[in-house]
């Protein structure tokens, strides 16, 4: 439903995907698919149940590392200027 939305409010609103996000891949996938941005709360919950603050930041480094080998893998350079297609629905 995400491009579908996109198509809907166009530029003029800001969408982002709430839900289902548990890797750097979804990220890439949500961001390929029209989504402005992901919010990724069961990372923080997961890292702060398992480790408290230095869970938390481990928990974002981890898919801060796994968007960027997404993005290695798929050639892309730049989140903000992904390549019409890249998600295949």
């Amino acid at each position: 439903m995400l491009p579908v939305i996109r198509e809907a409010v166009g530029d003029a609103v800001e969408v982002v995907l709430d839900s289902g996000v548990r890797s750097g891949f979804d990220v890439l996938k949500a961001l390929g698919l029209g989504a402005n941005g992901c919010l990724v709360g069961r990372a923080f919950v997961y890292g702060l149940a398992a480790h408290g603050q230095p869970g938390v930041s481990a928990a974002l480094e981890f898919l801060a590392q796994e968007l960027d080998e997404a993005m290695i893998l798929t050639g892309t350079a730049d989140v903000n200027a992904l390549p019409e297609g890249l998600v295949l629905r």
